[in-house]
């Protein structure tokens, strides 16, 4: 099967907004429901757990009936930090077989698409894992100090890296012994691994697959919702 994980357990403190950016209702509709509808319209999702932000919960329930979401089958109170969140939300699977996928992905990132599920789920059923990805198309630099650089980067051994995520059942149930053995609390689930030496393996990204953190990233997912593809674009 498999199961796709929400991460909503943040206020999105740097937003600087009275609720959790999670909820902000963008053309009536709140951003965790973009997000939602994405996973439940998805014919390879079985199923959907989110991590929600302490006392949202209700609400969450009930924007749920509204839009008709019903892979949802829980919602698991979120930790003090990111790799908190995601662990509960993962314990609150039951029945985690190993060829299973369990695919994390954050909330506030409601532009994802079918086709980055599809690849975060194949390849992670060939591989045990995976991570969306996109090159990195700007001149890179290493921070010397806080205001200036004297080393540059290649940028062709570089990748940006997105959520969805994902890892099979085996793997969820040997990365949080493993972490735990180390004393490791990584907020993403493919930056854990890597520090516990395992390789994680590229699916494909999507540069309109925007985090939403600021104002002006609300701004352009707006924008981005109106955007049609001119005809002729290949």
């Amino acid at each position: 099967m498999n199961k796709a994980l929400i991460l909503a357990g943040g206020v999105g403190g740097r937003m600087g907004q009275d609720i959790p950016k999670q909820f902000i209702h963008i053309n009536n509709r709140p951003v965790i429901i973009y997000t939602l509808l994405a996973f439940q319209q998805h014919s390879e999702i079985d199923q959907i757990q989110v991590v929600c932000v302490e006392g949202w919960q209700p609400i969450l329930e009930g924007y749920a009936l509204q839009f008709n979401i019903t892979k949802l089958t829980g919602i698991v109170s979120g930790g003090l930090t990111r790799y908190e969140s995601t662990y509960r939300g993962m314990c609150s699977f039951t029945d985690i077989w190993d060829d299973d996928v369990i695919i994390v992905h954050d909330a506030v990132r409601p532009l994802v698409t079918s086709a980055a599920i599809s690849d975060t789920i194949r390849v992670c059923s060939e591989q045990g894992n995976s991570m969306s990805v996109l090159d990195c198309m700007d001149t890179m630099y290493l921070k010397t100090e806080s205001t200036f650089t004297k080393e540059n980067m290649d940028r062709s051994l570089l990748v940006r890296g997105q959520t969805p995520e994902a890892v099979s059942g085996k793997r969820m149930r040997e990365l949080y012994p493993a972490a735990e053995k180390q004393g490791l609390k990584i907020d993403s689930i493919s930056a854990l691994q890597v520090a516990l030496g395992w390789d994680i393996h590229f699916a494909r990204g999507d540069e309109k697959n925007i985090k939403l953190t600021t104002t002006e990233d609300i701004d352009l997912f707006k924008a981005l919702l109106e955007i049609k593809r001119d005809a002729w674009l290949k």
